[in-house]
């Protein structure tokens, strides 16, 4: 029996499930984890904007660990996002480290869980964090607060040095037993500004040591609002906000690694990988062209023209929407929302776009509007298309040889049943 499919999830997908050649950069990722030669500390910083494959990237990396190479890492997952009303960042990240090495089945590392347990039982007592800013910890409260608490025999500063002390002097050990700490961080682009500031100088102040590998996947823009956030007070200039972003990152970073943009047959073959409704699947070659080359921009697209389609096809009475004009429709709304909700307004603009693209209406054609349009609307409808006209490049594929015209009297109908 054959499922057809419903809606598309937008969960990171394993080494099997790749439909954008992400499994190229897996290999010699892992090699240069696991290589001897390889001198740490060492951090790969995957880089791409929202939605680009990022965390599918880390999905990857962390089965060919598992897969083929048990024996000689010890992997810890961490997504910061999960613990975004934690005071700070590393604790939670300590623990997490903690539980990873208390799992091992083989109990291969029941020393170091020890030890990493009594330096964090120690961090999280009152006198060293409930004190600071009401229990609300931050590296720069900690470093502000050094005068005080040198008064309690400087027992900060001495943690945060043992901290750094066994975390190297474990790392050392799991290295000397042909195993090294990798450490994965996900979903770093999800944080508040000021949290992944401090995670990346927790990271830095804690991690940067000697058989230590660390990969996070990260957008560089939001660094930069991090940044912006954490030296607000400074009037600081946008490049010089991006400057220190830059100075951020290149500090800890050994490895950039740029997710690039997919072409057309690439995001083409993607999109055929989803296993779409039989409807839907003859348009791939048009989504192809005029969706932005995103996954999980792609991704939303499916799934609203799969669920429109859907909910009008069992409406009784409903007629079924034309596939190719809805793609084009939910593109629009989910891509240019300026040119969609004045087609709310005035459906009609879109067929004055695409006789426009179709040339057979100039821009300038004030004539031509009137004789569309009458007296009275024509000097808005061409104010409209002066608005819109090769605003985007795509627009050309959405407009060439669209059929907006035909229907102009049921487009009402196809933005409603968009929640126009």
């Amino acid at each position: 029996m054959t499922t057809e499919r419903l809606l598309v999830s937008d969960a990171p997908v394993g080494r099997a499930m790749d439909g954008l050649g992400l499994i190229q950069y897996v290999g010699p990722l892992a090699r240069v984890i696991v290589s001897e030669a390889t001198e740490t500390p060492f951090t790969v910083g995957i880089f791409g904007p929202w939605g680009s494959g990022k965390s599918s990237l880390l999905r990857m990396i962390a089965e060919t660990l598992e897969a083929d190479y048990p024996e000689r890492t010890i992997r810890v997952d961490f997504n910061p996002w999960v613990y975004r009303n934690e005071p700070n960042m590393l604790l939670p990240l300590l623990h997490t480290l903690q539980d990873t090495l208390s799992d091992d089945r083989s109990q291969r590392f029941s020393q170091t869980v020890r030890r990493l347990g009594s330096v964090i039982s120690t961090l999280t007592a009152n006198i060293v964090l409930g004190k600071v800013s009401g229990g609300s910890v931050k590296l720069d409260d900690i470093k502000n607060a050094a005068e005080e608490y040198s008064k309690a025999r400087g027992l900060v500063e001495s943690e945060m040095r043992r901290l750094r002390s066994t975390l190297q002097a474990e790392a050392d050990r799991l290295a000397e037993s042909g195993v090294r700490l990798v450490i994965l961080i996900d979903d770093l682009d999800r944080c508040e500004p000021d949290e992944i500031v401090d995670l990346l100088e927790s990271m830095k102040l804690f991690f940067d040591l000697r058989n230590i590998f660390v990969v996070m996947a990260i957008a560089k823009d939001v660094v930069d609002r991090g940044v912006a956030v954490r030296y607000r007070d400074f009037g600081f200039t946008t490049e010089k906000v991006i400057e220190i972003g830059n100075e951020y990152l290149d500090k800890m970073i050994q490895l950039p690694l740029y997710l690039s943009t997919f072409n057309a047959p690439t995001i083409g073959a993607f999109i055929a990988g989803l296993n779409l409704p039989p409807d839907l699947a003859p348009h791939i070659e048009l989504l192809q062209k005029i969706v932005y080359p995103n996954p999980r921009h792609i991704k939303r697209v499916v799934n609203l023209a799969i669920f429109t389609h859907a909910v009008a096809r069992d409406a009784p009475g409903r007629q079924v929407p034309r596939l190719d004009l809805l793609l084009r429709l939910i593109v629009l709304r989910i891509q240019s929302p300026a040119l969609y909700r004045a087609s709310v307004a005035r459906p009609d603009l879109l067929a004055d776009l695409e006789a426009v693209y179709q040339d057979r209406l100039r821009p300038d054609d004030t004539d031509g509007f009137t004789r569309r349009h009458g007296t009275e609307l024509a000097e808005l409808a061409q104010e409209g298309v002066h608005q819109f006209y090769g605003l985007e490049p795509y627009f050309e594929d959405i407009f060439s040889e669209s059929s907006f015209g035909e229907v102009t009297g049921e487009l009402v109908d196809y933005i409603t049943m968009l929640g126009g």
